[in-house]
């Protein structure tokens, strides 16, 4: 297995390259365009990924601990083929369209100020979660333990109180007003 500790990689092309059975520690990316790689058995500790373009990696068997996206784009990852054990994450201000999370446990995960379509949470464990300023645009949650997650300031939510735990969440108002939408009631 080759091993990287403490190294930088910036502005790299890396598109469909294999990391398969490689390991980095408290390494930082910076600027890498890395899509449709092989993260497949690789294992990624304490890592920094900055400004760069992980869409469509494959993520089988991957090892995410202590990982932070900041800035990054990422579409069609599908995280729940990592290994399981993969968690605390951190994301801020990034771009996720289509991830799947679903049966992760991610508690105390940080996705502030991203934005995340059509992203997939089902079964997923996110109680103590950030997810304030997030556009959660057509993300679905089901099943999900969402208490004590900070959903302030976020946007086109759409959680149904019936499905997912909830409880001492905190929610901005008017926006929290879509909780009550699984309900037949009418607001006046």
């Amino acid at each position: 297995m080759t091993h990287y500790e403490q190294q930088a990689f910036s502005q790299k092309e890396y598109s469909k390259a294999t990391f398969a059975g490689q390991r980095f520690e408290e390494c930082i990316f910076e600027d890498c365009q890395m899509v449709d790689c092989q993260f497949s058995g690789a294992q990624f500790f304490s890592c920094v990924f900055r400004r760069c373009n992980l869409s469509l990696i494959n993520f089988e068997k991957c090892q995410l601990h202590e990982v932070k996206f900041e800035e990054c784009k990422l579409v069609g990852g599908n995280f729940h083929l990592c290994e399981k054990k993969l968690f605390p994450l951190g994301m801020k201000e990034c771009k996720l369209q289509n991830c799947n999370f679903s049966g992760l446990k991610m508690k105390k995960v940080s996705f502030e100020k991203s934005l995340l379509k059509e992203c997939d949470f089902k079964e997923t464990e996110l109680s103590e979660g950030d997810f304030r300023g997030c556009d959660l645009e057509g993300t679905l949650f089901h099943g999900c333990d969402l208490s004590r997650t900070d959903f302030r300031d976020a946007l086109n939510y759409s959680i149904d109180p019936q499905s997912n735990r909830i409880a001492k969440g905190k929610f901005s108002i008017p926006e929290a007003l879509s909780l009550l939408k699984g309900f037949d009631i009418t607001l006046q």
